[in-house]
């Protein structure tokens, strides 16, 4: 995570913490419990207590809708996961529940996590404050713009340099290629930021690339709950002696289930192609070729980050995109890192390229006719221009 990643996601924690109040309110609970201890049939305290009670699942309802997974999985890292779970007042509320005899047991609970609470926003305040200091802060986006991040795991390159190079190499293909495909021109996409100590490689590019590029990775992750099911299910029957042929066939299965995303991919992309006709077929097969690895590299751990900025007056197809960029962000999780991929194994990348990646057999292609008025609807159909 870079230097001004952290800024961000410390001023996230603290500018969110003041608006909904969080630790006021869950001091009032402690406050509420404390006085209920003393005098548990006195109505007025039991009436505070409601009201505090109301007022932390109002402030925690909020929260839930404004951490992304990623925010929340970076959250978990500084060790701040139970003070902004969003189950935090379901967690608050069962101890109340379950101590409604004894009061003090539940006050003390909530004493406990008010106080430890406390102790991490005033690290997370300090922390930016020091980096104001230093000079860091956020990355902002200007209006009508937007961009993205890849974060590498270092497994996928082993720590490699020349293996990180091909990582890039990789990148800079995919979005050159998109670019290609979308707008008429390999752009040239303009390297924002880069991390060493989590890899991350943030990056400037067109609102309708990235826009598209969300889109399929979002599509990619859904699918993925599919893929996991039947892997479970292989994994299940192959523990129970199932024959290879049965298994080779749920195998067959999850191929068929991701070819047919990148085929859905591969036609979002060129849906509005007005490039050279020569050019097509080249370029088809490239963006099939970099979506299918992209899949399985997230599939190993790779994450992409998505942010986008809008700005007034924008023309209905840069807003929808950005619309589309913002709630893909907010809402994209991405998988757990598996330990036997089965989209992407280690000896199939050679210099950047995928070597002896077979599509299924069994794949369903899709013939779709969609309309200018259709996609621009749908928001990742790249119409706008970044």
């Amino acid at each position: 995570m870079t230097s001004e990643k952290v800024y961000e996601l410390l001023k996230f924690l603290d500018v969110t913490d003041s608006k909904l109040s969080l630790q006021k309110t869950l001091e009032s609970v402690r406050d509420a419990l404390n006085n209920l201890s003393g005098q548990p049939a006195q109505p007025q305290f039991q009436n505070n207590l409601a009201a505090a009670l109301t007022s932390l699942e109002g402030a925690v309802g909020t929260l839930d809708g404004l951490i992304t997974p990623s925010q929340f999985e970076a959250i978990d890292q500084m060790g701040g996961r139970a003070f902004f779970d969003p189950a935090i007042a379901r967690r608050v509320k069962s101890a109340i529940e379950k101590n409604a005899m004894t009061p003090a047991v539940a006050r003390d609970f909530v004493l406990d996590l008010t106080t430890k609470r406390a102790d991490f926003l005033a690290t997370v305040r300090g922390a930016r404050q020091s980096l104001e200091k230093l000079g860091i802060r956020e990355s902002a986006l200007k209006p009508g713009s937007a961009d993205l991040a890849f974060l590498i795991p270092r497994d996928i390159f082993d720590n490699r340099l020349a293996a990180f190079a091909k990582e890039l190499t990789f990148i800079s293909r995919l979005m050159e290629h998109f670019s290609e495909a979308l707008t008429g021109d390999a752009e040239q996409v303009e390297l924002e930021q880069l991390s060493s100590s989590a890899p991350t490689v943030a990056l400037v590019a067109g609102i309708s690339v990235i826009s598209v590029l969300a889109t399929i990775v979002n599509n990619f992750v859904s699918a993925w709950a599919k893929v996991e099911k039947i892997r479970k299910m292989r994994a299940d029957l192959e523990d129970m002696g199932l024959k290879k042929a049965a298994l080779d066939e749920l195998t067959e299965k999850i191929t068929t289930t991701v070819d047919e995303v990148v085929e859905e991919a591969t036609e979002l992309v060129f849906v509005n192609y007005k490039g050279a006709s020569d050019r097509k077929n080249e370029l088809e097969n490239a963006v099939r070729q970099d979506t299918h690895r992209l899949f399985g590299q997230i599939e190993r751990g790779l994450q992409v980050e998505f942010r986008a900025e809008p700005r007034k007056d924008a023309p209905a197809g840069e807003q929808k995109a950005i619309e589309n960029i913002s709630h893909i962000a907010r809402a994209i999780q991405f998988p757990e890192i598996q330990r036997e991929p089965m989209l992407l194994r280690s000896g199939e990348v050679l210099e950047g390229e995928i070597v002896a990646v077979k599509q299924s057999k069994k794949i369903t292609k899709h013939k779709t006719i969609v309309s200018k008025k259709e996609t621009q609807k749908d928001g990742g159909d790249g119409s706008a221009k970044g």
